[in-house]
């Protein structure tokens, strides 16, 4: 067990000086240009999605022992991963025949979770240890939210006077994370379960809020506008919001929350822009570029999640080039985010990740797509996250990067 908190380190040490107590692992590639890790499980599982020689983007999951394409050999074109579970069972969206089916890796075999209505346009984000799956599905041509219980899938629909909203993140109590849009047009985060339905988390003090993880506490972690319109990450517990501030930057995004509420994400630097990963923990948020090996060649730039032994996984450039990771505490230096008992961790930081926009824009046409690795832009004034995982970039007949 690595019993000595990251906020020990940083008080002694420095925080700008921390130093290196994180080793760094490739989780590998599929033979193309890039890959990303999201979402990790308390055995040190990882999944995501990487590129193929081909440009096609496919699901893959990396136990230590080598990449496995999770979407070669099926029917689907494309694939990512979006959170897996203790047990191994993996989540995520695969694409066949120009629509997008939340999609379930069992054993080695890939089936849609949904079939009939709502299944074509649905997405899987996250699972529990009970192999509750929360996404998206498409209802009556709108996205709603939606969870699986006693294994049927259950519509959570919108929050009030919205017409869109989408489940991130699900935690081991079946409690639910995610946002919708409102009668206003603004965004809010929400938390959702069986006996209280959804409430609403509130912002940062602008209009709208994101929430992309939920951990076993009911504990949740996302992104808000401030007073000044720029989104920074919030740890929600309890009815209050915590502004995590950013590093330096304008925005910040938290996509990862464990159970001893340790976030992680990304964050503007200041200056250049650039997104760099973060961990916060007891007030502390910290760039990880400063905890690795400064001569590894990494740029860290994103942070998905965090498992209860304080692993984390993400996407980096490694010599220019995107590659996913996976951070591992060096035994005796640190335990950022460690739980009291690591395999009970919930994965409810599968982050879920979100590209706010309207969904009403995909119905207009206004969505275009700009790089190869569908990730979108959206015509919005105030700075948007780049994001990969959101349901509103979905896959149509039209669109021109279908393969």
């Amino acid at each position: 067990m690595k019993s000595i908190r990251l906020a020990s380190i940083l008080m002694t040490a420095g925080w700008l000086n921390a130093g290196t107590i994180y080793t760094i692992t490739d989780l590998g590639s599929l033979g193309g240009s890039s890959a990303e890790a999201f979402g990790l499980n308390a055995n040190g599982l990882a999944v995501g999605s990487a590129a193929t020689p081909f440009g096609y983007e496919h699901a893959f999951s990396n136990s230590g022992s080598g990449i496995t394409d999770l979407t070669v050999n099926t029917n689907a074109s494309e694939g990512t991963a979006a959170g897996v579970n203790n047990g191994g069972t993996i989540i995520g969206t695969q694409y066949i025949n120009g629509q997008a089916y939340a999609t379930e890796w069992s054993n080695g075999s890939a089936q849609v979770v949904i079939n009939g209505p709502g299944g074509a346009g649905s997405y899987g984000m996250a699972i529990n240890n009970s192999g509750q799956i929360a996404g998206m599905m498409t209802t009556d041509g709108q996205g709603n939210a939606f969870v699986t219980i006693n294994g049927v899938v259950v519509d959570l629909g919108t929050l009030a006077g919205g017409d869109w909203s989408s489940a991130y993140a699900i935690n081991n109590s079946g409690g639910v994370a995610g946002y919708g849009n409102t009668g206003s047009g603004a965004f809010r985060g929400f938390v959702w379960s069986q006996a209280a339905g959804f409430t609403e988390l509130g912002t940062l003090g602008g209009a709208s809020s994101y929430a992309m993880a939920i951990n076993d506490l009911g504990q949740v972690a996302g992104d808000a506008q401030t007073a000044s319109g720029y989104l920074n990450a919030f740890l929600w517990i309890n009815g209050t919001m915590q502004d995590l501030g950013t590093l330096g930057g304008n925005n910040s995004y938290a996509y990862g929350v464990n159970d001893s509420g340790i976030v992680v994400g990304y964050s503007d630097v200041d200056g250049s822009g650039d997104p760099h990963a973060f961990i916060f923990e007891n007030g502390v948020m910290l760039d990880l570029n400063s905890l690795i090996d400064p001569s590894s060649g990494w740029i860290l730039t994103e942070a998905y999640a965090i498992n209860g032994s304080g692993e984390i996984v993400g996407e980096g450039l490694l010599d220019g080039v995107e590659h996913a990771f996976l951070l591992d505490p060096i035994s005796g230096t640190q335990s950022a985010g460690v739980a009291s008992d690591p395999a009970s961790d919930s994965t409810a930081s599968d982050a879920a990740t979100p590209e706010p926009a309207p969904w009403t824009l995909l119905a207009i046409g206004l969505i275009a797509v700009v790089s190869s690795r569908l990730r979108l832009r959206f015509p919005f004034p105030l700075p948007l996250p780049r994001l990969p995982r959101d349901p509103r970039q979905a896959h149509s007949q039209s669109d021109v990067s279908l393969r």
